[in-house]
């Protein structure tokens, strides 16, 4: 189960959520979001404590995986120019190493989630220059046709640093009768997203792919049912990548 620590609550009520969980048997996937590009003084004075308040929080749920995303994704993001993407790069790995000892001490592992913002070799750039056990990769399947990146070639690179997967199905439509291409969500297996050569490819390279986290994601149209999609998407996983998760297949 994925969401992020804070939107639970605070100390108390994510301690009793993470309680909660474990007495079901659920894993909790925490997590928490921060301005990535932020300047070093934006982040000194507005996200740095914040961050850390976080990384305690998701720590006293029982989360040791927190997915990381971008607050300023409309703002800050790979086609910006303002700053250029390389630097955007370089800021987040200057604010983010400011928080790893926290991380450590805490036991939370930061999972960078390319989050409709960076490409997912962007996010193994910061990962690889901070260098550290803390700092690792939330895979999403959809979200690299989102910027204009191969998904299958994204995924082969952050494959070895991913410790958690979003399984997420988009359509693609590179013409329309407006001449514009469009994505449109899909129950998982029946979109363009690559999931079962991803899957593969992180039980090959994932650090721990006996204990990668996934989760389905869905977020259709208003008139969609959510409940038939996530069962859709279920049953899907269930006939075509069971082996990759022999404890639900059965479920």
């Amino acid at each position: 189960f994925y969401m992020h620590a804070a939107d639970v609550g605070d100390l108390t009520t994510v301690e009793d959520f993470g309680a909660r969980m474990r007495a079901a048997g659920l894993v909790f996937n925490g997590g928490l979001t921060a301005n990535w590009a932020a300047t070093a003084d934006e982040w000194d004075r507005e996200y740095r404590e914040r961050a850390i308040e976080h990384v305690e929080l998701n720590a006293r749920s029982g989360a040791t995986i927190a997915t990381v995303t971008h607050l300023m994704a409309g703002v800050h993001n790979h086609f910006s120019t303002d700053p250029a993407i390389g630097e955007q790069i370089e800021r987040a790995i200057r604010n983010f190493s400011t928080i790893l000892p926290a991380c450590r001490e805490y036991g939370v592992t930061l999972a960078f989630e390319n989050h409709m913002d960076y490409r997912l070799s962007e996010v193994v750039a910061i990962v690889e220059a901070l260098d550290s056990d803390c700092a690792r990769i939330t895979l999403d399947t959809a979200n690299p046709f989102l910027v204009l990146e191969d998904p299958l070639e994204g995924a082969s690179l952050a494959a070895p640093y991913t410790v958690a997967v979003h399984l997420k199905d988009f359509t693609v439509h590179p013409l329309t009768e407006t001449w514009e291409p469009e994505l449109h969500w899909a129950p998982v297996g029946r979109g363009n997203s690559p999931i079962a050569e991803v899957l593969d490819l992180l039980q090959a390279e994932a650090p721990d792919p006996d204990n990668l986290l996934a989760q389905i994601e869905i977020a259709g149209l208003p008139q969609t049912d959510p409940d038939r999609w996530v069962r859709a998407s279920a049953a899907h996983l269930r006939r075509h990548a069971a082996d990759h998760f022999p404890n639900q297949a059965a479920s």
